[in-house]
């Protein structure tokens, strides 16, 4: 049977190899929420996720998969204050991007339409 961990506060096992932790390092002087922000800016631009992903490692100095984590977590952040359940708010601890995104989404209600253009 594989090693089985579970994630903080959950009854949910995490599978070996899995993490829950979404979190991803920033140079000094770069913060969760310009992260946000430049991501959704190149969104709203009609940049592709493949060159907004090019642009997010250069601009934050971040590896290509970590550009590619920060990419879906700000979009998962909006795709869950669009739910407008307050029980799909992301941890800010294990997921501060999404979580970054969450709040801005939520203050910003039509930014779901426009990020998706529906």
């Amino acid at each position: 049977m594989p090693d089985v961990n579970f994630s903080e506060g959950s009854s949910k096992p995490i599978s070996e190899g899995w993490t829950d932790d979404m979190r991803v390092e920033l140079s000094a002087g770069k913060s969760i929420e310009m992260l946000v922000d430049f991501v959704i800016s190149n969104c709203l631009r009609g940049m592709t996720d493949e060159a907004n992903e090019l642009e997010i490692a250069r601009e934050f100095a971040i590896s290509p998969e970590n550009a590619a984590i920060a990419r879906d977590r700000t979009f998962g952040g909006i795709v869950r204050a669009a739910t407008r359940n307050p029980l799909n708010q992301p941890d800010p601890n294990k997921d501060p991007i999404a979580w970054a995104s969450y709040i801005r989404a939520t203050k910003e209600p039509l930014l779901a339409a426009k990020v998706y253009r529906t």
